[in-house]
């Protein structure tokens, strides 16, 4: 705002001195105003002041009926803002003989008024989404949508006038179609409006207001998809192809065929409501929860669709206007639409898992070979580990290792860990998923049955150490041993006297 004030303000003395100057050096009217309308400098200097009273009333009607402009508003505004400027110099280059002044003139006007149009779409949109909103607002909004459609009306007159005037087609077809688009465009945003305060009038309850609001929605798109053909097409035949229009006659274009695709869904999936999904019984109400996701309100009634879920019958109704899944597990409400696709695709996937199941397979058995040998890997990292001490040691209650175990074919872990690899090393490149699963099965029983015999073997023995007789005198007694076969020194609690003694 205060580069805007800063620049009017220039631009202000630069006008002044420039009309001083003119009538100061020819000291009559007319001579004054033929030197200011020939004179280059003098001509671009009101050319200039002229933009910035436009842009200052511009910024007066956006302060009298929005006020400040929100982010969004701000960021909707900058994105469309130079797009249009482009597509408005595509424009003028096909009218380029019938340009001047006045048109510059009409094209800043035009886009300005566009700019109104964007963030009054806006506003109404932040309006819809707000839960209280001050009744100045609804005024100032009514308002601004009254302003808009007059001065849309006002225009369009002019150039549909000198449409007639200066036919075959020129400059004032471009103005007559582009704010043809834009009177449409103020109505169908003004009876938006009006359905969400009535909405809100009745507290939510319209059922009708998705229904109005998307017959609204179609009825507006077919009417700008009619009038950018019939634009394109007197355009061609008089000029080049305006190529500033293609994109928005694609974009009408799929936006009206989706519609209608909705719309035939919408009629296809509502009108056996009651035969498609039955309703909801008081055990499946209280077994679930209660709460109508989509409204988040307590239900007394329901409608039950396929996969389960329950919703009110318009809150379902107005769902299936926009989506045709299910709000909770995104599922498809009708899963025969569905069909006709997968039937089309089904030769190719039959195909596609034919040609991949082999490769699958193989990554399949690849990894569990991988995992088999990392277990053969771990389990004799765990034979010769220096923290975790050999199976075949034998720890008394002190803690200290008393005899080595003796080594039996059961018991040898180097074999059991060959016994791993060599599972590893299996040929199972071509084996099934389930025989590759039942196959580590067995491994991990007999691994398991293994470490059961290791510990009833160990729990034996030490069951012998305890019951053996022990010589309590020095001759008679036998030191214990580690596994390398050296005494080792066991202190216990009746050593002490004896050594005093």
């Amino acid at each position: 705002m205060m580069r805007l004030q800063t620049y009017a303000g220039f631009s202000f003395i630069a006008t002044i001195a420039a009309i001083y100057q003119a009538f100061h050096s020819r000291e009559q009217f007319y001579p004054a105003m033929v030197y200011l309308y020939t004179s280059k400098i003098c001509f671009v200097l009101l050319l200039n002041m002229g933009l910035v009273v436009m842009c200052i009333l511009w910024q007066l009607v956006k302060r009298l009926f929005l006020g400040t402009l929100r982010e969004a508003e701000v960021e909707r505004l900058n994105e469309q803002a130079w797009r249009e400027v482009m597509e408005i110099v595509f424009a003028i280059t096909i009218f380029r003989q019938d340009f001047s002044v006045t048109a510059l003139a009409l094209v800043t006007a035009l886009l300005l008024i566009k700019t109104l149009h964007w963030l009054a779409q806006k506003r109404i949109e932040y309006i819809e989404t707000t839960p209280s909103v001050p009744l100045l607002s609804h005024i100032r909004m009514v308002s601004f949508m009254v302003f808009l459609f007059v001065v849309d009306c006002l225009f369009l007159h002019s150039s549909f006038k000198s449409l007639l005037q200066s036919w075959p087609a020129s400059l004032a077809l471009f103005f007559t179609f582009e704010y043809t688009i834009l009177a449409s465009t103020t109505i169908s945003t003004f009876l938006k409006y009006a359905f969400y305060v009535c909405d809100m009038l009745l507290e939510g309850q319209w059922e009708k207001k998705a229904v109005f609001t998307f017959y609204l929605e179609l009825i507006r798109d077919l009417m700008h998809l009619t009038l950018y053909i019939c634009f394109f097409l007197v355009i061609c035949a008089n000029y080049n192809p305006p190529l500033h229009l293609i994109r928005e006659l694609y974009e009408t274009s799929r936006s009206f065929k989706n519609r209608v695709a909705d719309y035939i869904r919408y009629r296809k999936v509502t009108s056996n409501m009651d035969e498609r999904f039955p309703d909801a019984t008081a055990e499946e109400l209280n077994t679930s929860d209660a709460t109508c996701i989509i409204c988040r309100e307590e239900m007394v009634t329901a409608k039950k669709l396929l996969c389960g879920h329950l919703f009110h019958v318009h809150c379902l109704r107005s769902w299936l206007e926009r989506q045709n899944t299910c709000p909770t597990c995104r599922a498809l409400v009708d899963p025969s639409e569905n069909r006709p696709s997968r039937s089309s695709h089904q030769a190719g996937s039959i195909a596609a898992s034919t040609s991949t199941q082999a490769a699958a397979a193989g990554d399949y058995v690849s990894q569990h070979k991988a995992r088999l040998q990392a277990a053969s890997l771990a389990a004799s990292i765990y034979g010769k580990s220096s923290i975790y001490p050999s199976r075949n040691t034998v720890f008394g209650s002190s803690g200290n290792s008393l005899l080595p175990q003796a080594q039996t074919n059961i018991l040898d872990t180097d074999a059991s860990a060959m016994g791993f690899k060599e599972a590893a090393n299996l040929d199972i490149s071509g084996a099934h998923e389930a025989s590759v699963q039942s196959r580590i099965e067995m491994l991990i029983r007999e691994k398991q049955a293994l470490q059961q015999q290791l510990q009833r073997e160990l729990q034996a023995l030490q069951q012998q150490q305890q019951e053996g007789q022990w010589k309590g005198s020095c001759g008679d007694t036998v030191p214990p041993v580690d596994s390398k076969g050296k005494a080792v020194a066991a202190v216990t609690t009746d050593s002490a006297p004896s050594a005093s003694g």
